[in-house]
């Protein structure tokens, strides 16, 4: 056993001791400074694997609020496209329910037509029997003997008027074409029914309008009224009885879906020959002295093509006839 006393070391082995401690120290602060340096690049690794996490997760919230926002989007289209849906359902079964009772008034109009014309038919059958009725009294009372008196009598007048006949005939007529002009699609043997009859006096003398235009005869017109326009359907009318006395061949549309088109515009189809543009131009001459406020152009697109829709006749087409009358705002002129 060792003794408890002190050992006397000499200077070299101080110093062996004194380098082995030295080693010692400098092992142990290297090790240090490995610890240090691994506990850092830890630390380092651990907050940029806590970054990307937080920024994975912030993009994958993002995302989600993302699609969150999207699908109320989504359902706001949908339940306004639902109500657009039912609005247009709506209007449908408006307009549905307007036709029917644009139907109705059509067919009790052409019934009043019908029955006008055959009213107008009987008086003119009365009209030709009185007049022979007063044709004969008038031939009796020349062929009487004069009765002896001291001054010559008078001629007793006849006892039947024919020229009030033939006014009163003339005035039956006219209503008869009036009823007839309101009806959207006038049938083409009205315009017979409405001639006087033989040696029977005309209602009125022909307007310069019909005329003009009465060497144009046979042409075709289709007639466009806009739709928002409310004096254009009277406008129409006018103008179709117009032409149909002066022997064209009008059809009536109503243009809806359009605007921005003023006053009387007479249209030519490209390429027409000459003879329709020169009927063109009487028309236009003939509606500005009527008092319209007429214009002529050409069609800016195919013919055939057309914005908004058309109501009327299907035959003949809205696009058969080679001149367009389009009726538009103030197609009368202001005094």
């Amino acid at each position: 056993m060792r003794s408890n006393q002190p050992v006397n070391m000499d200077i070299d082995q101080l110093r062996g001791w004194a380098s082995i401690m030295d080693k010692a120290m400098i092992a142990s602060l290297v090790a240090t400074l490995l610890a240090v340096t691994a506990l850092g690049i830890t630390t380092f690794l651990s907050f940029r694997y806590s970054g990307a996490i937080r920024a994975h997760e912030q993009a994958a919230i993002d995302q989600y609020k993302g699609l969150a926002s999207q699908a109320a989007q989504r359902e706001r289209e949908a339940s306004a496209a639902r109500e657009q849906a039912a609005n247009l359902e709506r209007a449908i079964a408006t307009e549905r329910d307007r036709t029917a009772k644009l139907e109705r008034e059509v067919s009790l109009a052409r019934d009043q037509a019908t029955a006008l014309a055959q009213e107008a038919e009987k008086a003119r059958e009365r009209a030709t029997a009185l007049e022979q009725a007063a044709r004969e009294a008038t031939e009796k009372a020349a062929r009487a003997p004069a009765e002896g008196s001291a001054a010559p009598e008078t001629a007793r007048p006849p006892l039947f008027d024919a020229a009030e006949i033939r006014r009163r005939l003339a005035d039956l007529g006219k209503l008869v074409r009036d009823a007839t002009t309101r009806t959207p699609d006038p049938a083409p043997e009205k315009a017979a029914e409405s001639t006087p009859p033989p040696g029977a006096e005309p209602a009125a003398p022909q307007s310069p309008f019909v005329t003009s235009l009465r060497k144009f005869a046979g042409t075709q017109a289709a007639i466009f009224l806009v739709g928002q326009i409310s004096d254009a359907p009277a406008v129409g009318a006018t103008i179709s009885a117009d032409l149909a006395q002066a022997g064209w061949l009008p059809q009536t549309w109503t243009w809806g879906g359009v605007a921005g088109i003023y006053g009387v515009v007479v249209l030519v189809r490209d390429g027409s020959d000459a003879a329709t543009h020169e009927a063109a131009a009487a028309l236009v001459a003939a509606l500005g002295t009527a008092g319209f406020s007429a214009t002529k152009g050409d069609w800016p697109a195919n013919w055939g093509r057309f914005r908004g829709t058309l109501n009327g006749p299907q035959t003949p087409g809205p696009t058969e006839a080679a001149i367009r009358i389009v009726i538009g705002e103030k197609a009368r002129k202001t005094p």
